[in-house]
């Protein structure tokens, strides 16, 4: 993390104007309007890289009339470091209170299930116990025997109601074939 650096705003040259500076930024490095704002108000706008990549980025910012510095954390200012400590404070406190809220809860989980266990008369079966089968009041035969093929017999009266039924559509179909003057659709 040695090598790591930061870009930081220091001036524009003579011929550029504060206007003409948000616009080369956001038109040339397509930079959105408040990383312009933040970044000419001199505040940490680009994350850190490499010494040598803010070379080059020292370069392209000359190249635009925008003078920056090349900055170390080492050498960030205090109030940074005041805020970093603010912010790693509150985050501390919300850790606390969330592993407070879980702590709370498990607790009164752990209440309910005794509770629980203390309401429930029956005994529990525990999984290491051998339970033997209840031998059942009657033995369990079959009269049928289950490798034998279904025997489907025709049912006559299905039989007899399809064949009265083709009858009636053959003399109808002859009916209508010899006179159909008769039947009309």
């Amino acid at each position: 993390m040695s090598d790591q650096c930061k870009i930081v705003f220091a001036g524009l040259a003579a011929k550029v104007s504060p206007e003409l500076a948000k616009q080369l930024l956001q038109q040339k490095l397509k930079l959105n309007e408040k990383t312009v704002k933040k970044f000419l108000q001199g505040q940490d706008a680009f994350n850190p890289t490499t010494l040598e990549k803010a070379q080059k980025q020292q370069k392209v910012f000359a190249s635009l009339g925008i003078k920056v510095q090349i900055v170390t954390p080492a050498h960030a200012s205090q109030t940074d470091d005041d805020d970093d400590e603010q912010s790693q404070k509150e985050r501390d406190l919300k850790i606390i209170n969330a592993l407070d809220y879980i702590t709370t809860s498990l607790i009164r989980l752990e209440e309910k299930v005794d509770e629980l266990a203390q309401n429930t008369p029956a005994k529990m079966p525990d999984l290491e116990d051998d339970i033997d089968p209840e031998p059942h009041a009657e033995p369990l035969i079959f009269e049928d025997d289950l490798d034998e093929p279904i025997k489907k017999g025709p049912n006559k009266v299905f039989m007899l109601i399809g064949g009265f039924i083709l009858l009636l559509l053959i003399a109808l179909l002859v009916i209508s074939l010899l006179y159909p003057d008769m039947v009309t659709f």
